[in-house]
């Protein structure tokens, strides 16, 4: 279903930025309101997560590069480019959240455990 509602390049930048819907609540949240002063209690209240599962979503998006945080305070530090993904897929979030969330959990389903090739019966 998401591929029918989220375009290409929207899934791609899911993929490759955003592992739970705390990460992408967190980063709406801060891009549709950029003049405002961010903490993390403040964002935890506002998307309804746990302080430690914000802490965590906020953690990613800043090692992405897409949020930066000075003395407790989150604000966008994202490219020009990124920042046009952020608004676009807002815009895909709006109209089709079941199937942008649905792109976020493939994440864990397609995550498979590395074969063992070693052990009993395995040749060394």
């Amino acid at each position: 279903m998401a591929t029918r509602y989220v375009p290409d390049d929207v899934r791609d930048f899911i993929l490759k930025h955003i592992a739970s819907v705390a990460q992408i609540e967190s980063l709406l949240l801060i891009w549709s309101s950029p003049e405002e002063r961010w903490g993390l209690r403040q964002i935890a209240a506002r998307i309804y997560a746990s302080d430690p599962e914000t802490e965590k979503a906020l953690a990613g998006l800043c090692a992405d590069g897409l949020l930066v945080c000075k003395g407790g305070v989150f604000r966008l530090g994202t490219s020009a480019e990124n920042a046009e993904m952020i608004r676009r897929l807002q815009e895909v979030y709006a109209r089709h959240l079941v199937a942008v969330t649905d792109v976020i959990h493939s994440k864990s389903r397609n995550i498979l455990p590395a074969a063992d090739t070693s052990g009993p019966g395995k040749e060394q």
